[in-house]
């Protein structure tokens, strides 16, 4: 009886158990979630202009260029993650980080420019979302109440709890990856010239300044910080999310580029996506899907950031840095933080009506502050984990970024305003004790 338990044992021991499997299909759907969180982060209205803007300006080199600004995005994400590593449980990674390079009153500054930065990008981007709908589909429908609605349906979902926008966010996901796959296999199926792909040597020069338009186009990824709690084991999986996430991102771009480069040798650097599309059977039915998709990718955005900084939000009114009023239970949805951002879209959304001409401005307005957090965190965490090979790699990050907020022009009033702004504040805060001061 013993020779026959033994056999039985081994066997038991070598199946994973049902408790397990579960376990391992749990962890496999909450990693799903995380990369359609990190999707939704990133994507938006751009993710259907860049393509023809970066084709545009280095022609054969499109792809090495996608492929450049990928590798550009690793150092930023290795900072992501270890700022996730340091503070895996708190609602702002980047804010602790921040404060232990440089102080508590830079840190305070975070969530502040974090808020009034989402207030105009989201609006900006949702309008051009919806002016490309409506350009494309020709349909008398205002822009403005296009761009209303959708922000109107992130604030619900984001009322209703981060469990519903999870789920919006994986199955809106799913969807957008599978229309954008079926737009471009259409392309593939019907091109009109052999692509060209291979970059010849005036091409190579043009890589750096095309993978600098390129490199914006992964913009998002901080977000996926405030949500690394939503992650199983945010140390253990906020890299592998990340990097998921990156590669979908790079396989959508460079799916897009080729169903551009099937159809033409010279891309218009706004709408080239959707001329190539256009130009294929049923193209005025394919250049609608397109156009859906750009607008569901803004959706799902709008979704991920209200949530995220609303948590940032949230956070920053229980440590005195905003009002209390707007602080919620670390685990409760921060229903007056989203409040407070959807009044900040209504003015947005305001302002576009009056003037809609300053769309533009105002998404390259919002890049800019952009910018300045990165600096600010690439600083501080230079000076917390020393001259180590990914510090090094954001340190070199710098004056590309520096340089980029400098040539916008008198797009950079924004955000120095707002880094001025930020900065009294949090001044404010501290003297009058609201602010811890430990410095």
């Amino acid at each position: 009886m013993t020779s026959h338990q033994q056999p039985a044992t081994t066997h038991q021991s070598s199946t994973p158990s049902s408790r397990e499997r579960a376990s391992g299909w749990a962890r496999i759907a909450a990693l799903s979630a995380g990369v359609a969180a990190g999707l939704a982060s990133v994507v938006g209205a751009g993710l259907i202009a860049v393509p023809a803007a970066v084709l545009h300006e280095t022609g054969s080199g499109a792809v090495l260029t996608w492929l450049v600004a990928a590798l550009a995005c690793l150092p930023m994400i290795m900072l992501f993650r270890d700022t996730v590593v340091g503070s895996a449980r708190s609602a702002d990674p980047l804010r602790a980080t921040i404060r232990a390079g440089l102080g508590p009153r830079a840190a305070a500054m975070v969530p502040l420019m974090f808020a009034m930065v989402v207030v105009v990008g989201l609006p900006s981007g949702a309008v051009m979302a919806a002016r490309n709908l409506t350009a494309i589909m020709q349909v008398p429908v205002s822009e403005i109440a296009l761009a209303a609605l959708l922000l109107g349906v992130a604030v619900a979902i984001n009322l209703r709890g981060r469990t519903l926008g999870s789920a919006i966010e994986r199955s809106g996901a799913v969807v957008l990856v599978a229309a954008l796959i079926g737009v471009v296999t259409w392309s593939l199926l019907h091109p009109t010239r052999s692509p060209d792909v291979l970059p010849d040597g005036p091409a190579l020069a043009l890589v750096p300044a095309g993978a600098l338009i390129a490199f914006w186009a992964f913009i998002g990824f901080e977000n996926l910080t405030f949500l690394a709690r939503e992650l199983p084991d945010p140390r253990r999986d906020f890299a592998p999310v990340a990097m998921t996430t990156l590669a979908l991102l790079l396989a959508l771009v460079l799916a897009l580029t080729l169903a551009v480069v099937v159809q033409t040798a010279q891309a218009d650097p706004v709408t080239g996506v959707v001329d190539a599309v256009r130009s294929t059977p049923w193209g005025g039915v394919v250049a609608g899907v397109l156009a859906a998709s750009g607008l569901l990718g803004m959706a799902l955005n709008a979704v991920a950031w209200t949530r995220g900084v609303g948590a940032v939000i949230s956070a920053a009114a229980a440590d005195g840095i905003l009002p209390r009023t707007f602080a919620a239970a670390p685990d409760a949805t921060p229903r007056r933080a989203v409040l407070l951002l959807s009044a900040g879209f209504t003015v947005s959304l305001t302002i576009l009506l009056v003037r809609p001409d300053l769309v533009v401005d105002m998404l390259g307005a919002a890049s800019g502050v952009f910018v300045l957090i990165y600096i600010m965190c690439i600083v501080a965490y230079v000076r917390t984990a020393g001259l180590r090979v990914w510090s090094v790699a954001n340190l070199l990050l710098v004056p590309l970024m520096a340089w980029t907020l400098i040539s916008s022009g008198s797009r950079a009033i924004f955000p120095v305003a707002v880094l001025l702004v930020a900065a009294v504040i949090a001044v404010i805060r501290t003297k009058t004790g609201s602010l811890p001061d430990d410095r």
